[in-house]
């Protein structure tokens, strides 16, 4: 299982599940659009998609939370960028780049039973707040389904870049 998620040399020879590898590149547009607003977008998402209240001060402590937002959104571009990479010309490293998702889902479950946000901080609960379990879910099996090994075909050119 080790050698399948950080093979000695990375290729594009990927013989885990197709499935695994059509839903990354799936999944890499969808948290590319996410990681897009949470940088540019002037709230980070953080009231207007997120529903967190705001919250009233001088100085206008939403501006610090925007940055932070901005900056989350930054990390998870970077990743993206690395899905990107990985799909274009180091395949093999399908799992490895499954189980970071699996350990970014559970980060984000362990930052939300340590720094827990009440209901009083949301008028409605967030999209990434619901979609954490199933996103774990999804992840686990993909990362099963990468690690499962098959044979090239015959007469493949599997590797080849």
């Amino acid at each position: 299982m080790l050698e399948s998620m950080l093979p000695r040399t990375a290729s594009n020879d990927y013989r885990g599940h197709p499935a695994a590898l059509w839903v990354l590149g799936a999944l890499s547009l969808v948290l590319a659009g996410r990681s897009l607003i949470h940088f540019f977008k002037d709230d980070s998402g953080v009231n207007s998609i997120a529903t967190i209240v705001l919250f009233s001060g001088d100085p206008d402590p939403n501006r610090v939370i925007y940055m932070f937002s901005a900056l989350w959104g930054s990390q998870q571009l970077l990743m993206v960028f690395v899905q990107w990479i990985v799909l274009w010309r180091y395949r093999s490293l399908v799992p490895l780049v499954w189980a970071l998702v699996v350990l970014e889902v559970c980060f984000r479950l362990l930052v939300g039973t340590i720094h827990p946000l009440t209901e009083e901080f949301y008028h409605r609960t967030p999209p990434g707040k619901v979609g954490n379990l199933p996103m774990l879910a999804l992840a686990v099996v993909m990362l099963v389904l990468a690690l499962r090994t098959r044979e090239p075909a015959r007469g493949s050119t599997a590797g080849a870049t």
